[in-house]
């Protein structure tokens, strides 16, 4: 089946086609002793309510057919036809069933403006068949209730699929969001990686030339250790960039130009705690900050992820956090793994600017550049507070 044709099923046969389709099926079954009444006996030899009522029948049809695509004009036809042509009970059923057919038509209307007028219409008629039809207004007994039940659970029903279809949409929109944050951060860790591969690569490279040229053993012996060390490391960087480019794809040539984003060669995590603990400073929050020396001995790609999700906590800190609080920014060992932790009080002031940056596209490109360095990454509100936390091993 081509998508063509998929498309044009699913638009006649999906909401508001399936009250249409119904409808016209309904109103044909229910004419359709008057048409073997006319095809047999001819106009001349037919009642009259045999003749409206095949008219009747093949007219509604036609306006319920121009809902496909002219839903007001459909309405507006029906309306129109009711007070010209049921006007007694003769063409009870043809009654009954069009106004429940074309309240749940309504229904489906988006436009607050023309359902309203709609049953204002429905309503006017209604009062006007009371008044004038006697003893066939009987009828109203069954009608109203019909016609009210039609038109409220069908608008129920519309107003649930609508939510539902929005409710969709919002969470591909976040699944969208969410897989070009992993990316975008793929690509940076992507870059930075290259940038320290490249730099360690020149610096064994000169060490080489330095271990051959030297004329002191010792000197030879260290220089060896030094080449050794960034060997290992630069092995283990190459197999990580590998890794993630495999699974993103490519590299990205946009380059980060905005502050605090240095090239991945001159960062290193103890002084990133320094430097954002003053940008928190600087923006009026009380900075309690803990450091600990061993964390220089990491990769430099490990302190350069470290790096990026302190960036980003310092980020959301100023976003988000009560201003002129108190935070903590604590980078420490444990023994297996360096632990980054951020705190700051959750402003809790009502305006819609602060909170809490759960579903932002930074965190989950922070919590994937966590993994893909087998660390580990977690945000949660406690106590009035906003605690960030990340680790990587050793």
């Amino acid at each position: 089946m081509s998508e063509r044709l998929k498309g044009t099923l699913t638009k006649h046969l999906a909401g508001r086609g399936v009250i249409i389709w119904a409808g016209m099926a309904i109103l044909i079954a229910v004419s359709s002793s008057e048409f073997v009444t006319l095809l047999q006996e001819g106009f001349s030899g037919s009642s009259d309510v045999s003749i409206r009522g095949a008219l009747v029948g093949v007219g509604l049809c036609v306006a319920l057919a121009l809902g496909f695509r002219w839903i007001a004009v459909s309405l507006g036809l029906f309306v129109a036809g009711a007070y010209f042509f049921l006007n007694d009970a003769s063409l009870f059923f043809w009654t009954i069933v069009s106004f429940m057919v074309f309240a749940s038509l309504a229904a489906t209307v988006s436009a607050r403006s023309v359902r309203g007028l709609f049953l204002t219409l429905t309503v006017a008629w209604m009062v006007q068949f009371g008044i004038q039809a006697g003893s066939d207004a009987v009828l109203l007994v069954a009608l109203v209730p019909l016609t009210l039940l039609a038109y409220f659970l069908t608008r129920s029903i519309y107003v649930l699929r609508e939510k539902n279809t929005e409710a969709v949409r919002q969470m591909q929109k976040a699944q969208q969001q969410t897989q070009l944050a992993i990316e975008r951060e793929r690509k940076n860790i992507a870059r930075d990686l290259h940038d320290i591969v490249a730099h360690d690569i020149t610096i064994v490279a000169m060490q080489s030339k330095a271990a051959k040229f030297a004329n002191d053993g010792q000197m030879a012996l260290e220089t060896l250790d030094v080449i050794s060390k960034l060997s290992s490391e630069t092995l283990h960087d190459l197999r990580l960039m590998l890794n993630v480019l495999r699974a993103d794809g490519t590299m990205s040539d946009e380059a980060g130009s905005a502050v605090d984003k240095p090239a991945a060669t001159t960062v290193y995590a103890l002084q990133g705690v320094d430097l954002f603990a003053q940008r928190l400073r600087d923006a009026n929050f009380k900075v309690t900050s803990t450091t600990d020396e061993k964390i220089s001995e990491l990769p430099r790609s490990a302190q350069t992820a470290i790096y990026r999700v302190m960036q980003e906590g310092t980020t959301n800190v100023i976003k988000h956090g009560a201003p002129d609080t108190s935070c903590t920014l604590e980078l420490v060992s444990n023994g297996t793994e360096a632990v980054l932790e951020i705190t700051n009080q959750i402003d809790v002031s009502g305006t819609k600017s602060k909170g809490l940056p759960e579903g932002g596209s930074g965190l989950v490109g922070m919590s994937d550049r966590m993994r893909a360095f087998g660390g580990k990454f977690s945000t949660r509100a406690e106590k009035g507070q906003w605690l960030l936390r990340a680790s990587i091993p050793f």
